[in-house]
């Protein structure tokens, strides 16, 4: 085993060894947010955006197949740190969800076993609105989408104040790589040459405009609309990408061009690098403090980000690989000696794995398997299954996958409605990996056989999943919240039961029916919309 040593958070390292111990593991799992495994060093992205991530991978383990359960951090997190698919804790209808407080996180497990336990979020959806602050001895979130910035120093702070010897648990979160891709200093135009057009740079740094997209144009006149979730934070209504899809041929349309899209990717890598630094950074800090002895790392990532491969800016919108293909790293003890896998990582694994370094027995339902296992070749998977916040399922194996749209999660007949679907049904989408690694052809329809298979295999996954009902009620939230949800059709007047939720696409105009308010025509982070239509501004 060697010593790792981040100069300045810029990957530069000597090696010396680290004493054998007897003494239970530290461990160290960050979450790099919204970070996409292909953009990444060492999984073979051309530029040398992840120089610490690349330091990391090198003298401990890279798994190359791991995928995230969910494409939304709030349900994708629920695996990380609950080992459970996100609709095992709760009712998955995104309006109202939360892990409820009978759910047993890894931070409280541990707690049992001796660690100290503390948890640094960024905000944004890791927060307490959502369940997330149950069980550790120092709950931390900031305010908005923050960064390592923020949240690093805390850690490294509270890690240092702890007794001698007492084994601890770190949750280390940030949003470095999400939008807005703008980052302090040499880091916002690291990659790119210059300044991009107007409309590049506000598809970089206005996520409202960046919610305006379909396919190679931005639609200025299909405005985002907000809800506000049951928690308080306003969260985008998935409705707006329905009315993006019903944009007729004659809508008012600008078009993205191929250096603007360059520009976007241009943006996000620049944006991965500064996570790389600022990660770098608390290693190095750590290591300073004698932190980082007898210390398990594990650096992966909630989800991907789909950077228009699909013609869409986000990640709630699909289940590919740009949005569930994950960088997942663990270093230090039982992961030494620089290997890497190619087998199928399942985001539940990271929980299972917590549990196991610890020595701790995983909670009742929980799933998941060690990572040392994996590492040794034992306990192979033939898929990874994840749930998508739009109302989609998918299975994905070595060679396929299958996604199966317009699943309403929350409804306790869906697996017996995907059986009964026909196999040339347009919910379907199959893609052939080998020959399509981009995932741009549905070949459900020319190859059946495959198509059915994976069909199956989602019925007896979601026929053995045991549904959470937790949703939060309108006892738990302001009158005025829960007068917002009732009016925007996600809670049943008079009770306090989810209602359905449409995703019927209105005529553009028409009001958004019952899926979010109506669009807000002077919404602050829109008011720059008119500067791209045809000759206006």
């Amino acid at each position: 085993m060697t010593k790792l040593l981040l100069v300045a958070g810029f990957g530069c390292a000597v090696d010396a060894p680290i004493p054998p111990t007897s003494v239970q593991p530290n461990i160290l799992l960050v979450s790099v947010d919204t970070l996409r495994a292909d953009h990444t060093t060492p999984y073979g992205y051309t530029r040398d955006t992840t120089p610490v991530l690349s330091k990391l991978a090198r003298e401990g383990t890279r798994f190359n197949a791991a995928f995230s359960q969910a494409n939304e951090s709030a349900w994708s997190h629920a695996a990380l740190l609950a080992g459970r698919y996100a609709s095992e804790l709760a009712s998955p209808v995104y309006a109202t969800y939360a892990i409820p407080e009978s759910a047993t996180l890894v931070s409280e497990a541990l707690a049992a076993y001796g660690y100290a336990t503390a948890g640094f979020s960024a905000g944004g959806h890791v927060t307490a609105d959502f369940g997330y602050d149950q069980g550790w001895d120092r709950w931390s979130a900031e305010p908005g989408f923050a960064s390592f910035y923020d949240t690093g120093p805390k850690a490294v702070q509270w890690i240092s104040e702890l007794p001698e010897n007492k084994p601890w648990f770190v949750f280390l979160h940030g949003y470095d790589a999400h939008r807005p891709y703008s980052r302090p200093g040499p880091w916002d135009h690291l990659y790119a040459r210059g300044e991009g057009s107007r409309l590049a740079e506000a598809l970089c740094k206005n996520p409202c405009i960046s919610e305006m997209v379909l396919g190679d144009a931005l639609f200025p006149e299909v405005v985002p609309s907000w809800f506000t979730h049951a928690g308080g934070d306003a969260v985008l209504d998935p409705e707006t990408y329905a009315r993006l899809a019903a944009t007729g041929a004659d809508s008012p349309r600008v078009a993205i061009t191929a250096a603007d899209k360059q520009h976007v990717l241009d943006h996000y890598d620049g944006a991965v690098r500064y996570a790389d630094t600022q990660l770098g950074l608390t290693l190095a800090r750590l290591e300073a403090n004698g932190d980082l002895d007898n210390t398990v790392v594990i650096v992966l990532s909630d989800h991907g980000e789909d950077l228009l491969d699909h013609g869409y800016m986000n990640h709630r919108t699909g289940l590919f690989d740009s949005c569930t293909h994950v960088p997942l790293v663990a270093w230090g003890p039982g992961f030494e000696g620089g290997v890497n896998t190619d087998q199928l990582v399942d985001g539940r694994d990271v929980a299972r794995t917590v549990l196991a370094v610890a020595g701790a027995l995983p909670p009742s339902g929980s799933g998941g398997r060690d990572l040392r296992e994996v590492r040794r070749g034992e306990t192979p998977l033939e898929v990874v299954f994840a749930e998508g916040v739009m109302d989609m399922v998918t299975a994905r194996t070595a060679t396929h996958r299958l996604v199966v749209s317009g699943v309403r999660l929350a409804d306790p007949g869906h697996a017996a409605e995907i059986a009964a679907l026909s196999l040339e049904s347009a919910r379907f989408a199959l893609y052939d990996l080998a020959a399509d690694p981009g995932e741009q052809h549905d070949v459900h329809a020319s190859d059946v056989a495959t198509t059915a298979a994976l069909r199956d295999r989602i019925v007896a996954w979601r026929e053995g999943i045991v549904a959470g009902t937790h949703a939060l009620s309108q006892e738990e939230v302001s009158p005025e919240v829960a007068k917002s949800l009732r009016e925007h059709g996600y809670w049943e007047a008079g009770g306090d039961k989810p209602a359905v939720v449409t995703t019927a696409a209105p005529p553009i105009g028409a009001p958004s029916g019952g899926a979010g308010p109506e669009p807000v025509q002077s919404d602050a982070a829109c008011k720059e919309r008119f500067e791209f239509l045809p000759g206006g501004g």
